[in-house]
């Protein structure tokens, strides 16, 4: 992609054994962006994803807006970025800045307990979550659910509504 992302995934469980072993290895990223407010804001946090970065593999730990902002001023454009949003509202402040989305990943969204909309296993979305799903799948996004890069990929789009 121009913008230099070559895959976007919520997990939020951020950057952790998973994605640190098979899926960014496997995407050939040169850069994992963690994009999560709070991450972004607490030093312990930002040294523990830090050590679970894959060694050769730059990684930025960034709020949404910071995030947003970096990518539209072209600033990974030579690179190979593997996106991590720890929540679906993550990926869709990037998408309302601006932000070139092809496919969203939903790997784990687990954090909703109740009155949710069952996606996978792993992946359970609130009201709020499905509408700003719906409005980036409607834009042409596609929205997909993988747990592990070896797991069929499955397009979630028609079960949003």
């Amino acid at each position: 992609m121009k913008n230099g992302i070559i895959h976007v995934r919520v997990d939020d469980r951020m950057l952790h054994g998973i994605v640190a072993t098979d899926w960014i290895p496997k995407s050939g990223a040169t850069r994992a962006m963690v994009v999560d407010e709070a991450a972004s804001k607490n030093d312990i946090v930002r040294s523990s994803l830090k050590m679970a970065c894959p060694a050769g593999v730059a990684l930025s730990v960034l709020d949404p807006q910071k995030a947003a902002a970096n990518i539209l001023s072209g600033k990974y454009n030579s690179q190979k970025v593997f996106v991590i949003c720890r929540y679906i509202k993550w990926a869709y402040t990037l998408f309302q800045a601006g932000v070139s989305l092809e496919q969203i990943n939903l790997g784990n969204v687990t954090q909703n307990k109740e009155n949710v909309t069952v996606l996978d296993k792993t992946v359970r979305v609130s009201p709020e979550e499905k509408e700003m799903l719906k409005e980036m799948r409607d834009a042409g996004v596609k929205i997909t659910v993988r747990f592990r890069p070896d797991n069929p990929e499955v397009g979630v789009g028609d079960q949003l509504g």
